[in-house]
């Protein structure tokens, strides 16, 4: 049974916080102690509005933690997602720095593509332009793509 504290109001401990992001960050493992350690550290050097309470415990602002879920997930989406268009296709053939692909591959990546554009991650010019160098670099004619 969890202990409810008097903390602050707008607080929460650095335990519930972990709990929070790792909900949020929609991890599966919850004994994952990675962002506690990192709360926990910032809330030490009075970042994410911590606080000691009492002699060992340490509280930190509910929307700051809130804050910093959203700058995790975000900077693991540009993690996931980060894709670099080259404006040339042609200049990088001939350096021999892109080799062609298979269908299987090429279908995979347009399946990315498309997630990322459902999502607004990349724009609708990024993903045509995507479109059309994936389709330069098929080994094959024809791409079968699924809609």
């Amino acid at each position: 049974m969890a202990r409810n504290y008097h903390l602050d109001p707008g607080y929460m401990t650095v335990p519930e916080a972990n709990k929070m992001v790792l909900t949020m960050l929609r991890i599966t493992n919850q004994d994952d102690k990675t962002h506690y350690r990192k709360i926990l550290s910032a809330a030490k050097k009075g970042q994410l509005g911590g606080k000691k309470y009492g002699t060992r415990m340490y509280q930190v602002r509910k929307k700051d933690i809130e804050e910093y879920a959203i700058n995790c997930l975000q900077e693991e989406q540009i993690k996931l997602f980060d894709i670099e268009v080259v404006d040339n296709l042609d200049t990088i053939h001939a350096q021999s720095k892109l080799p062609t692909i298979d269908q299987k591959t090429a279908g995979n990546i347009h399946y990315y593509l498309r997630y990322l554009r459902f999502h607004d991650i990349i724009s609708e010019d990024t993903y045509g332009e995507g479109e059309k160098k994936l389709i330069m670099r098929l080994k094959i004619k024809e791409l079968n793509l699924k809609e």
